[in-house]
């Protein structure tokens, strides 16, 4: 998907300079130059992105096991008030 947005944002910004350049409007040339600023920061934020993904990922796994565990202590603890 960011793949996609890359070059989609890339080709506007070409496009819009190009035409730009052969009507002469300056507001055009700006506008390209920032869609190709947004190509350029579309890998950086896609990779920050996907980082983020796998510290939930991980943050999740971790607790997962904490609550096995504190399950665990809660059953043991509950067999050894029954059994006294």
């Amino acid at each position: 998907m960011s793949a996609v947005a890359f070059w989609v944002l890339l080709i506007d910004g070409a496009l819009a300079i190009w035409l730009g350049q052969i009507s002469g409007r300056n507001g055009l040339i700006i506008a390209g130059i920032v869609l190709l600023a947004a190509a350029a920061a579309v890998p950086i934020g896609y990779r920050r992105w996907q980082q983020r993904l796998a510290d939930l990922e991980a943050a999740r796994a971790e607790l997962k096991m904490e609550i096995g565990l504190l399950k665990a202590a809660a059953d043991q603890a509950r067999g050894r008030n029954s059994g006294a």
